[in-house]
């Protein structure tokens, strides 16, 4: 079955004519304003927050002509809406970091890495690891073993996300690294209800647990 890309959009990246671009620009906003309101909306904040959200995410979409936007693929897995959905998302975190300002790391300044692992061990909670994740930012007093055991950990988790399907990635990201609640993801992935969401990610988190374990981990699985 042939899947294809919204006309807004297609016409969008197809057209060069400056002045017809901003036109087809103006319609594919004009599409898809109520959406990135709802998004901006989410993360709370009076009007004036709330709209430079939505600006941010305009402009991101334009950026680099429209570089994020040309990276959609109508392959049939989610519909558009439900990718500009988690673009608009991840857009929105980046200007909250470039607003408040986010630390970067100097020689030895663990903090992006933590962030990082943070996000990983309440997925890795879940599916009951034994190996304390939260050792990682403890600056090292965790031994060696316990050091190769969580790289192991966090390395065959990494290639268990890589085998799930592209929604079910989206799934995980937005649970356990944008932290969004069920009823969010629900609305956000298009879920019918929250309920099918939770059994959805119940199923996800069975398959990351059986990947870990076909990869050798068992002894690290609970």
């Amino acid at each position: 079955m042939a899947y294809s890309v919204p006309g807004v959009l297609s016409r969008l990246l197809a057209e060069r004519e400056p002045s017809r671009r901003e036109e087809v620009w103006a319609e594919f906003v004009a599409a898809h304003t109520k959406l990135i309101l709802y998004v901006a909306r989410k993360r709370g904040g009076d009007h004036d927050a709330i709209m430079d959200r939505y600006t941010a995410v305009l402009d991101g979409l334009r950026q680099d002509d429209f570089r994020r936007l040309r990276t959609y693929v109508a392959d049939g897995r989610s519909e558009f809406s439900t990718w500009l959905v988690v673009v608009a998302q991840r857009i929105c975190l980046d200007q909250r970091r470039h607003q408040y300002g986010r630390s970067r790391p100097m020689a030895g300044d663990q903090t992006n890495h933590d962030e990082e692992w943070a996000a990983r061990r309440r997925l890795v909670d879940l599916l009951s690891a034994e190996v304390n994740l939260s050792s990682v930012a403890d600056n090292g007093t965790a031994n060696a073993e316990d050091a190769i055991r969580l790289a192991d950990l966090y390395h065959a988790l990494q290639a268990a996300l890589g085998l799930l399907e592209p929604q079910d990635r989206l799934l995980i990201k937005l649970r356990f690294e944008d932290d969004l609640s069920m009823p969010e993801i629900a609305r956000s992935l298009q879920f019918p209800t929250r309920f099918h969401a939770y059994r959805r990610l119940t199923h996800v988190l069975g398959d990351l647990r059986h990947a870990l374990e076909d990869s050798g981990v068992r002894d690290a699985i609970a």
